[in-house]
C-alpha cells in the first residue's frame, strides 16, 4: 500500500514536472502571422511625413519559446497620394517643382525574435525595401502627368512585443515597430515607425 500510494505521489510529480516541458514543445515549430496596423513614414531629408494603415505578413520557425526566426513582410504608407503638391520655386518642372506626397514603402527582413511572447520580446531583422514616388510624364500637348515609380535600397527593422489575450484562446501580438530604409536615385532615406496588431497561427 505505501509502495502504491509512493508510486502515486511520484507520477503525479513527475506529470507535474514535465506539464511545463510539453507546453514548451509546443511552441517549437513553424507559425504564420498576419496583421495590420498603422506607421507614420518620413523622409529624412524633407518634412514630408505621413501617417497612414499598414499591412503585415509572417512566416517563421519557432526553435524555443525564446528564439524564432522569421521572413516578415511589411506595407507601410497605404494610400498616399499619388497627386503631387502645389509648384513652389525650389527648381523648375513646368514653371515650378512639385513636391513629391508618396510615401508607400514595402520592406521583406529577416529577423530574429528573442524572448518570451508572453512577457516581452524583441525582433531586430534586416533586408531590402522598395520606395513609392512620384514621376512626371511630360504630356504630347503641354504640362506633366503624374505617374508612380519604385526603387529599392537596403533597410533594417526591429520590434518590440508582447502577446495579449484579450478574449480566451485568440492571443494577439501587439509590437511597436521601426523601420530604416536607404533611397537610391529618386528618393531619399525613409524612417518608419507605428503600432501593429498581428496573429500567429502556429502549426
Amino acid at each position: 500500500m505505501t509502495f502504491s500510494r509512493s508510486a502515486s505521489i511520484l507520477a503525479a510529480s513527475a506529470a507535474l514536472a514535465l506539464a511545463p516541458m510539453a507546453s514548451h514543445a509546443q511552441s517549437a515549430g513553424p507559425f504564420l502571422g498576419i496583421g495590420a496596423g498603422a506607421s507614420r513614414v518620413a523622409r529624412t531629408n524633407e518634412t514630408a511625413a505621413r501617417l497612414r494603415p499598414s499591412l503585415h505578413l509572417r512566416t517563421g520557425w519557432s526553435f524555443n519559446p525564446n528564439v524564432s526566426l522569421v521572413l516578415e513582410g511589411t506595407l507601410n504608407g497605404i494610400g498616399s497620394p499619388n497627386s503631387p503638391e502645389p509648384p513652389v520655386a525650389d527648381s523648375a518642372i513646368n514653371g515650378g517643382a512639385y513636391r513629391n506626397r508618396q510615401l508607400q514603402t514595402g520592406a521583406v527582413l529577416l529577423s530574429l525574435q528573442l524572448g518570451n511572447a508572453r512577457t516581452l520580446y524583441v525582433r531586430p531583422g534586416i533586408g531590402i525595401a522598395r520606395h513609392a514616388f512620384t514621376v512626371y510624364r511630360p504630356l504630347p500637348a503641354d504640362g506633366y502627368e503624374a505617374e508612380t515609380g519604385y526603387e529599392g535600397g537596403p533597410a533594417a527593422g526591429i520590434a518590440v512585443g508582447r502577446e495579449v489575450a484579450v478574449i480566451p484562446s485568440f492571443p494577439l501580438s501587439v509590437e511597436a515597430v521601426a523601420l530604416y530604409s536607404r533611397g537610391e536615385d529618386s528618393t531619399s532615406p525613409r524612417w518608419t515607425a507605428g503600432v501593429q496588431i498581428v496573429r500567429d497561427i502556429r502549426f
